[in-house]
Formats: C-alpha cells, structure tokens, sequence
C-alpha cells in the first residue's frame, strides 16, 4: 500500500559549506556558472603538510581535492565549549553544530528559542579523528579522556549533542547510510513529522577529512585516476571525495506558515529502500532497487514522471554506477509517461565534489536554489569541455547553459536521488510552494523598532552596517519584515544597540547607533523604576500620535476617559478627549492634569503588554495618584475620578489649605489598597506605607505637602543605585532631577521628549529600544500581536573563527595544513 503523505513538509531554512562554498549564495553562483570547488595540491603544499615523500611521488597518488575552507574555525563562547572539548571533538560535530544553528537562522528564528518539538536527524562521514588522537597520545606517552574523545567523535553522539546544546526534545537520530545518509536523514525527519512525533525538524550531513590531502587510486576502484568527478560524462572514471556540511530545517507546513516563515519549497514526497540481492555484489548498485524507488516516490508525491522537470541524481562520476542509475530512471520514469529528453539531468558533485554522508542534503539544497532562481544550472563538466554520455532515447538531457525554469499551473518539482554504498536508496521529491502560500499579509507599525545585537563591538558594528545596508531603498513590507525578524528570530546578545526607522524609504528620523552608543546589560536585568511627573510638556501631540498607533494604550485611555465623562464638567471632559483625539489641550489645571495622568496611564498600558513591568513606582503632585493606580492602591476608575477632583481643587480654589481639605473628603468615597509595587511617598520622601495608602488624610497633604521631586528620589537612588529610570507621560526633563541624587544621566529615558513630542509614538518605540539595550525584558512575540510581518534570512550571527585540533595531531598526524591552524576570522 502506497503512503501519500496528507500533511505536508515545508523546507524553511537552509545552510551549506563546501569546497568554494560558505553560504547557499556561494553554492548558486557556483553551480549557475557551471564552475566547480576542485584544486589541485602543489608540492609545497605537500611539504607543508608533512605529506610523506614516497606517498606523493607514488604514480597512483592524486593530488586532487575540494576543500572546505576553514575547517577547523571554531567559536568556543557561542556554543558554549572549552578549549580542551573543543580539541577532542571531530570537527564535523563542531561544523554541524554551526550548520544547524544556521539552517534555523536562515528562517527568520533562532533555535535556542523555537516553541515546538524539533526532531535532528543527521549524517556523518566515518572518521579517523578520534582514532588518531588516541593513537597518537599514547604513542608519545600522554593520555586522553577516553568518555571525552568517545563523545566528542563517534557519530553516535553527533545528534544527540545538538538537541542537548539547542533543547531540542524531538527525535535525535545519527543515520549512517554512506553516501545516502543525508537523503535518508531527510526522509526519516519527514515521517517523524508526519507521525507526529515532532512539528520540526533538522536534517542533514557533514563530510569532513582533516588529512585530506589527496588520494592513492586503485585499478578498479571507485576513485577517478584523473581526479575529476565528471558525473554522466562519456569519460567519467570515478568519483572524488568532497568536504562539507549541509542542512535542512524542515517544519509542517501549517507550522511554517502561522510562523511566517519562508517556504523554500515543500517536500512532496520521499522513499527509502534496499536493493537487497538482485545485484552483482555488495558494493554494486541494483537497477531494480532503484527503479522501485523512484516510482514509490512518485506514488508517494501523487505525480507522473511528466511533472518533474529536474533530476538531481546520485551522479558519483563512476562508469558503471552513472549508467546503471540513467538505466533505473529511464525504467521509472518510462512506467509513468515521460518522452525523450523532457526532463534536466544533474549532479552537483561535479561541483563540490562526492559529499558523501552530506550529498543527498546538498543535493536538495541545489534544487531549492534552482526553484528560487527560475533557472537549472548546467553541467559543469560540460562547461569545461568535457563530452556527455549517450543519452538518446532517454527522458533526460544534459547542457553546458543554464536553462529557464518557468513557473506554470501545475507546479515545478525536482527529484532528488541519492544511494549508499551498500545498497540503500533515498528519494527526494520537492516541489514549489503553492503561490497562496508566499502571499501572506503584513500588518504593523509604520515605525520600526530594530534590536540589534552580537558578541562584541566590532561585530555589532559589522551587523549594524550590514542591516543599514539592507534598510536602505527597501520597500516598505521588506523593512517590516527585517524589524520582525530581528525582534523575534534572533538571540539577545552582549553587546547591544537599537535603531527605529520609518517604513517609508525616506532616511528622515532614522538613528543608526555608534560604536560608542553600545551598550552591555548586566547578567541580571536592572530594577526599572517609572517616574510619572506633576507637570505636563507637549504632551497634546504625543497623545494624538499615541492614542491613534496603539491598541493598549487606547483602551486603557478610553477607560479613564469613560469614568472621567461622569465627573468632569461636559467641557472640561470635551477638552480632555480632545487631547487624544484631535491633539488639543487647553493649559488650565483641570484639563492639563487628567490628559497627563490619562498620558501616564496608557504608556504603562503599552509597556505592559510588552511584558515590562515596574519594579519601583514614583509619582510626583499628580503622578502620584497615577502611581497609586498603577500600584493597585487605586482602581482605574477611581483614580481617574481622584485626578478629576484633585486637579477640579486646584483649579477652583486657590489656598491649597481648604483645596486639601475638599478632596480629603473626596478621598473618603474611594476604596484605598495597599500598594503592589513599592511607590515613593512624595509627603514623606520614603516609601508609601499600606497605613498611609489606606488614609484619606494622607492624600489630602499630598496636595499640599510634598518634598521636593530631587530629595523624594534620594530612598530609591541609595537603594537601587543600578536602577534604570523611565519617565512617564510628559513634562519637565527628569535627568537634570535625577542627576542631583547620583543617578547616571544615561540611565534616565523618558517616553516623550520634549524635542519628539510632535512624535510621541516614535520617541515611545526609541525608549522601549533603550530599555532593551540596558537589559530590561521585552516579550517580542507580544510586540509582534501588533508588528507582525513574514520571517526573512537577513543578518546572520558572526562567529568567531579560531582553528582548534588535539595537540597531540600537530606533530604526529601528516595531513593537517599549518596554514589552517594560524590567525583568528570572524564569520
């Protein structure tokens, strides 16, 4: 019985390296231009790396090899190793640790915070690592960490590790199928998919050889004499191994889009099988295995043969193995209706060379960019003037161009083949995502608030630039998408900067931060301390802009206005509605004073759906009935009817005696709380007692009887002397105040200057920026209900790249380039 996979799998994040490759946009340029990693290994080289002479000069030694460019880099503090685990560990655990982190990144997340269970299934070239360091350690009478070496080499523990360093709980499987390994990987994470046993999933391989430094060639054998991996070419004499790392991040479909993600391409269907007997021996491909295989898949995908318009194939570059897979594909292809020449034949190991345990996810990777792009690459061999095999008759043809991959109505799909030594077989089927899927609506701000973030200054400088460089002439939706992206699908760094820019592609309001401006929280976030001041300053403006962007501030707003409609005077509420609503508040003392509490009131609103809440509340003349709501000593409605009052008395009765003395009886009509949050006492100077809070009489002096704002601020400054401090609302500048008392002018932010009060809503996502930066938290997914827009691959983490190996290998172990063991790069 046929499986027809019901649910689909989305492919929403990718990451390559390979010989001329160190990015998925590297590997398009490459394959495009029918161009290859290949490189011939001088004597020098050979010297260099203590190759032994009569290895060298043997007449079946081929100097030949595709080489992953910095192999052994390796950032110590982002993945959280030592120096002495770092050396015992295969550097294909450590460069699919990388992969994997990227693969994840190129979507728009980060692994160390994705919400659902996410499964890791992987493959891995066997390895001489860990065999050599043992053997070379007691060789020269030292020991090693057997439990260490055994962890940090055999494939076993290879999947494992990167569930245990990112908290992925899905299935964690190492897959060791030769040179299938990383197709199988593929189909596996699909079922487990699928079955629900997890809602995403990595999946891939890594191929690496630190010695690599050539090959000896047997008569016979599988490796090309020439040293040329000519996949399909009439003069094809084997393969040649290749070194690299390449993965898959792989979400069910329904998963990938409520997340926003980019849909690469789905994964219309995969098979695995055996050839088990029916060929000429172990190590020899079987037709019939093959050919059963492909037609499963198709079964699977529920497509005819006619609807593939590229085979990516195994392609190893061997003679007999090339001729046998054409010979399985034009049987499966033939039983479901394909003509003569109507689909595109390729192997990208004619381009990073055999990858092996890698090859089957590199070989996906090339049909997603070929999908992308619109156009399927040429043969390389064919480019640099090799002949193609005879292929008439067949299905399939070969080109030395490039040839355009249109869109139509039924879809463009790629199958991927990929066998293993020993007989098992993976099959890929990927195709487009339907065009539904890649419109999605935005929705957000017309302002964007970008959290920026790296391990040190220089990389943050680096990412400031390259996130300026790709804001600048974007579209609006393209910013929207960056600002999400950085808000939710990268991780909270140590060095810290935050931009806000407009949609628009105008440059007017944006502030790009400096080196100087970075910042590094604390371990532990600061005490966050709201001041909400007595006088108001420019707030009418920064009201309208407020009151007009944000859901959480026009409801709480509406709120008060709603018990206020029942306490003020039909005109002195007009003017105070008319502060939010059309940007317009008289100056009197019964106006000015519920608009700045009202200010207050839905600022707080706001921070709080984003998750920031006060640790320390303090309120001066009015603010401190704001404070009071805040901290729960009032309810919403009775402190706006209280502010009501309190500015009524102020402004009816001049002598402050008899305006106490009214709204102490006022007071009395109220229930009073204790405070929730500990709240300053404006009378006393130190903090509000629940006695106090409780007492009419108490809020009748405050009217009257207030410590200056600076000597009020002298309990919290001793007390909380890292405290970061955010004013409320409008009014007078609280830096200069709070100077006074020791505080740190940089850790004094207020939600409206008096410089941006045209643009309160801008001067708003810039303090919120600034708490980030000073490490307050920020729920960023909360932030998203009301900013949300699609997840893009944009600003990459940059890794520190120092090369690591066992010292034990340096004097040794022949193989090793010294080139590769000196300087320092950051990725």
């Amino acid at each position: 019985m046929v499986r027809i996979m019901t649910v689909r799998v989305a492919v929403v994040g990718m990451s390559i390296r390979a010989a001329g490759v160190r990015s998925a946009a590297d590997f398009w340029r490459l394959m495009s231009t029918g161009r290859s990693g290949r490189r011939e290994i001088d004597h020098a080289e050979l010297v260099r790396r203590r190759i032994p002479v009569h290895r060298y000069k043997d007449p079946a030694y081929v100097p030949v090899a595709y080489s992953m460019e910095d192999y052994l880099g390796f950032d110590l503090e982002a993945f959280g190793f030592s120096r002495s685990e770092a050396e015992l560990t295969d550097p294909q655990h450590r460069v699919m640790l990388e992969a994997c982190y990227r693969a994840v990144e190129s979507s728009g997340c980060f692994i160390g915070s994705l919400p659902d269970r996410v499964g890791v299934f992987l493959g891995a070239r066997t390895s001489g690592y860990g065999a050599q360091i043992e053997y070379c350690s007691t060789s020269a009478g030292g020991n090693v960490d057997l439990s260490g070496l055994a962890v940090g080499t055999e494939p076993d523990y290879m999947s494992t590790r990167i569930s245990y360093a990112y908290g992925l709980t899905g299935p964690s499987v190492t897959v060791l199928t030769a040179c299938s390994s990383s197709g199988v990987a593929v189909h596996l994470a699909c079922q487990a998919i699928l079955a629900g046993e997890c809602d995403s999933a990595l999946a891939g391989g890594v191929a690496l050889d630190v010695r690599d430094a050539g090959y000896t060639f047997t008569e016979g054998g599988i490796y090309s004499p020439r040293g040329r991996c000519e996949p399909y070419m009439a003069s094809a004499d084997g393969t040649v191994d290749g070194n690299g790392v390449a993965a898959l991040f792989l979400r069910r479909l329904d998963v990938a889009l409520a997340a926003r993600n980019p849909i690469l391409g789905v994964i219309a269907g995969t098979a695995v099988n055996n050839d088990g007997r029916e060929r000429a021996g172990f190590t020899a491909p079987g037709v019939a295995g093959q050919t059963e295989l492909i037609e499963e898949a198709l079964d699977v995908a529920e497509l005819r043969s006619t609807s593939i318009g590229l085979l990516e194939g195994h392609g190893a570059g061997t003679g007999i193995g090339d001729a046998l897979e054409i010979d399985a594909a034009t049987r499966a292809f033939r039983s479901t209706g394909a003509g003569v020449g109507d689909c595109r034949l390729h192997s990208v190991k004619a381009n990073i060379g055999n990858l092996t345990a890698a090859a089957g996810a590199a070989s996906v990777i090339g049909c997603l960019l070929a999908l992308r792009h619109g156009r399927i690459p040429p043969n390389a061999p064919l480019v640099e003037g090799a002949s193609p095999t005879d292929l008439r008759g067949t299905p399939f043809t070969l080109a030395d161009t490039p040839i355009a991959w249109r869109r139509s109505d039924r879809g463009r799909y790629a199958a991927v083949s990929s066998f293993g030594l020993g007989g098992t077989n993976a099959q890929v089927i990927i195709g487009d995502a339907e065009p539904e899927m890649q419109l999605a609506s935005r929705k957000g701000r017309s302002w964007q608030l970008l959290p920026l973030s790296a391990d040190d200054p220089e990389r943050l400088t680096e990412a400031v630039d390259a996130v300026r460089a790709a804001v600048d002439g974007a579209s609006a939706e393209a910013r929207q998408d960056i600002g999400h992206t950085l808000r939710t699908g990268r991780p909270e760094l140590t060095t810290r900067a935050a931009a806000v820019i407009p949609v628009d592609d105008s440059p007017t309001g944006e502030r790009w931060p400096k080196p100087g401006q970075f910042r590094t929280p604390p371990e532990v976030p600061p005490a966050l301390v709201l001041a909400l001041p007595g006088e108001e300053a420019g707030v009418p403006e920064a009201a309208l802009a407020l009151y007009k962007a944000e859901p959480a501030f026009r409801s709480a707003v509406d709120d008060g206005l709603a018990a206020m409609e029942h306490t003020l005077a039909p005109e002195t509420f007009a003017a105070v509605r008319d502060a939010f609503l059309h940007g317009r508040c008289l100056t009197a003392t019964n106006v000015s004073q519920p608009v700045l509490h009202l200010l207050g009131v839905g600022q707080h609103a706001f921070l709080g759906a984003l998750g920031v809440e006060p640790d320390l509340l303090v309120g001066h003349g009015v603010g401190e009935l704001t404070a009071a709501q805040l901290s729960g000593v009032l309810s919403g409605e009775d402190a706006a009817r209280a502010v009501c009052w309190r500015s009524q008395a102020m402004s009816d009765l001049p002598e402050r005696a008899e305006a106490a003395a009214l709204f102490t009886r006022r007071m009395r009509e109220v229930r009073l709380n204790s405070p929730t949050t500990p709240t300053l006492s404006c009378v006393t100077g130190a903090w509000l007692t629940s006695e106090e809070a409780w007492d009419p009489g108490y809020w009748g002096a405050q009217l009257r009887e207030q410590v200056p704002f600076d000597e009020a601020l002298r309990a919290v400054v001793s007390q909380h002397p890292e405290a970061v401090y955010l004013q409320l609302a409008g009014g007078t500048d609280p830096r200069e105040t709070a100077r006074l008392r020791g505080v740190a002018e940089d850790a004094v932010l207020t939600l409206v200057s008096d410089e941006e009060a045209p643009d309160g809503w801008c001067s708003l996502l810039r303090a919120v920026g600034a708490l980030w930066e000073r490490g307050v938290r920020i729920d960023w997914q909360a932030y998203a209900e009301r900013d949300h827009a699609l997840r893009v691959d944009m600003a990459p983490r940059a890794f520190e790249r120092i090369p690591y190996v066992h010292p034990s290998l340096l004097e040794h172990c022949p193989g090793i380039d010294p080139a590769e063991l000196s300087g320092k790069q950051v990725d």
